[in-house]
């Protein structure tokens, strides 16, 4: 795992001057890659390239950039190509010659065969930057699901890009403005989906993207283009016999999980006590013959400690395990939080997976984690209640929920929980599945920005709305439709964005086999039958997980990787942050309205009002205002 940054201009960079600015950029990223580091500038400076590297494979002579045979071509790269000693023999008998042991230089022999379609040769999870100095030209792509991160920047005669926002930030000479649609998007969802960033002009590239920017003519333009080399897709024929798709599965995730063990230091696994990070564990464990190191931490509060369930697993494959009782102070976490993420980000659970990489980070170097069963299989309740939605009956149900809401909303305020639960329940099946993930209602966010950060399209996200639209002209069953935007948006942007940021700050290497892009086809060619089966979801992996973890399991309510942050708003986390948002940087730069803001305070204070995750969302942002404005 790795950070990487570089850039092209048609112009000479004048940062490049001074070339400690460079040095300090590129040393911002150390958190991703403590062992090395490496840098390349072009002589006429405009062009240049960064590296920090955390050394798993090829530990000797993985120095980057790395250099094709007639050293006209550059790559650097942040991930891991499982598929790379396959794809490296192929290239040896085609007359390719290797520099390195290293997973990333088959992507730069591939290149060089077929530069347009290199990429999807590639299996893994990463983020590739290739600088072309024959043609000038500079090729960046990430992986299919958005497991690696990749930002970039333009104007109008260049373009720069890194892992993170915070390289971007210190090259240039001054701070971009506040995106403001992106300020909404945040409270909207808590987090800031690609491709926007908190800033103007800085950009995420989309997951399964490309981007080739090349300068054009003699004119001092840069030709940029950003387009698209895979999707999920759920057309075609669907794949009904249960028998038959839980032995292909079978067979899928242990492929996936043997080539995510591919490394040259030891691999670990997290263990929380669901299903998915059980069933990864235990096939860990089969595949490779021998007990792993296993990761778990757990709360004192009640109902959020899973420590007991991971020890079953534990048990039963004899894994070397530790766990801790993790004791957070709010207030010191989020800091944390936000100088890592560089931008808002309020998905609370961040905070635990952020020890629990710590508590890993001790042991090992790179470990695998359960993400992304849920998109993939439909775990979530929300797939549920869309399937219901669906039903004949729907309407009806509907009808009735309107009419609750029309009586009982000249009473209770419209963020009453019962009234938001029975609002939901009365939209469409896709409208429901977008609501189940709002955290700030356009009422609401009304009541809290001052009138000049507000917008008449505050109820909206255009990218939710393409994501969503794309699904419905190819007609897909809503469930799978609503697994289609999750999938584009809600896994990339959220959790894996809180997966990458919080092991990376303990340079620990995360590895999803579940997002094996092999395992997400698959998944999008089964019925919705498979995954949602009488009342139970997760059917059809929690079937092939039957043959490795124990019933207790697999069949408990599910309980996510939570912290108690809404018990920590009805307590005393509530006044500290009353105080902080007092005068605070949310108020005196004029974004949100301080009236809003107490009103809120004091609402949280009623049995019936619950604005935990909000209070948290900006409690988050006059952090992250602190210190970027």
């Amino acid at each position: 795992m790795c950070g990487i940054l570089g850039g092209i201009s048609t112009l000479p960079f004048e940062f490049l001057e001074d070339k400690a600015r460079l040095d300090r950029a590129i040393d911002c990223l150390s958190h991703r890659g403590p062992d090395d580091r490496g840098a390349y500038l072009a002589d006429d400076r405009r062009a240049f390239l960064g590296h920090r590297r955390l050394s798993i494979i090829d530990l000797a002579s993985g120095h980057q950039p790395i250099a094709n045979e007639t050293g006209d071509l550059l790559l650097i790269y942040n991930g891991e190509i499982y598929n790379f000693r396959a794809l490296r023999g192929s290239l040896q008998t085609r007359g390719h010659s290797f520099r390195t042991r290293s997973d990333g230089e088959v992507a730069l022999h591939l290149y060089e065969e077929d530069a347009s379609r290199f990429v999807e040769s590639l299996a893994g999870m990463f983020a590739v930057a290739i600088l072309d100095q024959s043609t000038g030209a500079l090729t960046l792509a990430r992986d299919r699901n958005g497991i690696k991160p990749l930002y970039y920047y333009r104007d109008g005669h260049s373009l720069l890009f890194a892992s993170e926002l915070k390289a971007i930030l210190e090259i240039l000479p001054t701070r971009p403005a506040i995106c403001r649609q992106a300020l909404r998007t945040y409270l909207r969802w808590k987090y800031v989906p690609a491709p926007l960033t908190i800033f103007e002009d800085i950009y995420k590239l989309p997951p399964g993207h490309r981007l080739i920017a090349r300068r054009v003519g003699e004119d001092d333009r840069l030709s940029v283009d950003v387009s698209s080399y895979w999707q999920p897709d759920y057309s075609g024929s669907k794949l009904r016999d249960e028998s038959e798709a839980v032995d292909r599965l079978d067979a899928i995730l242990r492929a996936a999980v043997k080539s995510h063990l591919e490394s040259d230091v030891e691999v670990g696994s997290l263990l929380s006590g669901g299903v998915d990070s059980s069933l990864v564990t235990a096939l860990a464990c089969e595949v490779s013959g021998r007990p792993i190191k296993t990761f778990s931490v757990g709360f004192e509060e009640a109902g959020f400690d899973q420590l007991p369930f991971a020890r079953v697993l534990a048990g039963k494959y004899g894994t070397e395990h530790f766990e801790e009782h993790v004791r957070l102070d709010p207030m010191q976490a989020i800091e944390k939080l936000v100088g890592q993420f560089d931008e808002p980000f309020a998905d609370s659970s961040a905070l635990a997976c952020y020890r629990v990489c710590e508590v890993a980070s001790r042991h090992v170097k790179v470990v695998l984690t359960g993400d992304g069963g849920d998109e993939s299989f439909a775990g979530y309740g929300r797939y549920e209640e869309v399937l219901e939605a669906a039903a004949d009956g729907g309407r009806l149900r509907r009808l009735r929920n309107r009419a609750i809401v029309a009586s009982s909303g000249a009473i209770f305020s419209p963020e009453a929980k019962f009234l938001k639960r029975f609002r939901n329940a009365s939209h469409a099946p896709l409208h429901q599945h977008e609501e189940h993930q709002v955290l700030c209602s356009p009422w609401l966010m009304h009541r809290l920005l001052t009138e000049s950060y507000r917008a008449d399209t505050m109820g909206r996200c255009e990218v939710f709305e393409q994501h969503r639209a794309h699904a419905v002209a190819r007609g897909w069953p809503a469930v799978e439709a609503a697994q289609y935007v999750d999938l584009r948006m809600y896994l990339p942007d959220d959790i894996l964005t809180k997966v990458d940021r919080t092991s990376m700050a303990c340079s620990l290497e995360c590895r999803v086999p579940l997002l094996d892009h092999a395992v997400t086809e698959f998944s999008a060619s089964l019925s919705t039958d498979l995954k949602i089966c009488g009342g139970v979801r997760k059917y059809l992996l929690k079937k092939v997980a039957e043959r490795y973890v124990p019933r207790e399991l697999l069949y408990r309510p599910k309980m996510g990787f939570r912290i108690p942050v809404r018990r920590w708003f009805k307590r005393g986390l509530l006044d500290e942050t009353a105080a902080l948002l007092d005068g605070g940087a949310l108020t005196s730069h004029g974004i949100f309205d301080a009236r809003g803001l107490r009103w809120m305070l004091r609402a949280q204070r009623r049995p019936w009002i619950d604005f935990g995750s909000q209070l948290w969302a900006i409690l988050f942002l006059e952090h992250w205002a602190r210190r970027y404005l």
